[in-house]
């Protein structure tokens, strides 16, 4: 949702149905952090090895589709392109860079290099780990709050690579939804999972109307301007918890699904960039959103099934 649609583009701007679709995509990044660190910080163990390891699959995925991307170029164009492309996967505003949207497994990678010390953290305390926690989430809520007294564009210039704060926090928060302490609250969610499955759904609109209205307010209208705030990430750990308690029936569709998720990642923009310039999509932007996922999907399907290729779509 967030790279179908434009929320500066006239088309979308002006539908306010296209762009509350937007705004539903707001907790996706969020999210995906938070899954990281539901997984990484309540391993038994991690080591700076295991980072490593880690980061070097991730770096092997990017590098791969960076210089092949700048190969491909260089043998039509004869431009090679291949640090261009390095400095456009992690910093924004750099000319004719198209993996813009791979900062993502920059700030992972960063979040792996941290990871061991909050292991180290929630292990020796977990009153420790609360703490902090609570330290890292007052940083956001402050930083919240300063995008409504004009000084959204500190936040604005500020690469979302090193945005680490918001990374933390969100990794902090999985890692607790994880943690053996929190399963009390898991069994209580679970008791009530329809009450809290709606509080959910409730607070979801609530962000979305809110988005619309805050877009005007800070004047940034991009879903990452909201990433600090106390909604999203209420939302974020309900639904967090709930997906953890819950059993859902299409537990295969769900799991092949996210077995293929970075997989669609990787590709979406450049699906989005050729399908994007169809006559009916620049009119009906929102159409893009199951066309693409199904798109990549199938794609995604493919690559998983060819030896090396299917290297590409793994870490």
């Amino acid at each position: 949702m967030l790279h179908s649609l434009d929320p500066t583009e006239p088309v979308v701007v002006n539908n306010t149905f296209n762009l509350s679709l937007y705004y539903m995509g707001t907790l996706a990044i969020p999210v995906f952090f938070m899954a990281s660190g539901y997984f990484v910080l309540n391993k038994a163990s991690i080591s700076y090895a295991y980072s490593f390891k880690r980061i070097k699959n991730i770096l092997i995925v990017v590098i791969s589709w960076l210089f092949l991307y700048s190969l491909i170029v260089f043998v039509f164009k004869h431009k090679f392109t291949f640090l261009n492309e390095i400095e456009g996967s992690a910093f924004t505003g750099v000319p004719d860079s198209h993996f813009y949207h791979f900062w993502f497994f920059w700030a992972l990678m960063l979040m792996l290099l941290i990871a061991p010390i909050l292991v180290w953290v929630l292990q020796k305390s977990f009153k420790y780990f609360i703490a902090l926690i609570i330290v890292v989430t007052i940083i956001c809520l402050i930083q919240d709050i300063s995008l409504h007294m004009g000084y959204a564009y500190l936040m604005r210039n500020t690469p979302q690579v090193f945005r680490i704060n918001i990374w933390i926090e969100y990794y902090l928060l999985g890692g607790l939804v994880g943690n053996a302490h929190f399963n009390q609250i898991k069994t209580f969610v679970e008791k009530h999972f329809v009450q809290f499955s709606i509080l959910d759904i409730l607070l979801y609109v609530i962000l979305i109307m809110y988005s619309l209205w805050n877009r005007q307010i800070i004047g940034w209208a991009y879903a990452e301007a909201n990433y600090n705030n106390i909604l999203v990430m209420l939302i974020s750990i309900i639904s967090m918890t709930l997906f953890a308690t819950s059993q859902p029936r299409a537990l295969k569709v769900i799991e092949y699904v996210i077995s293929a998720t970075m997989g669609i990642y990787i590709l979406q923009s450049f699906v989005i960039g050729k399908l994007g310039k169809l006559g009916i999509f620049s009119m009906y932007p929102s159409l893009l959103i199951p066309v693409v996922f199904v798109v990549c999907l199938i794609l995604v399907e493919i690559a998983l099934r060819i030896p090396w290729v299917n290297r590409l779509f793994k870490l």
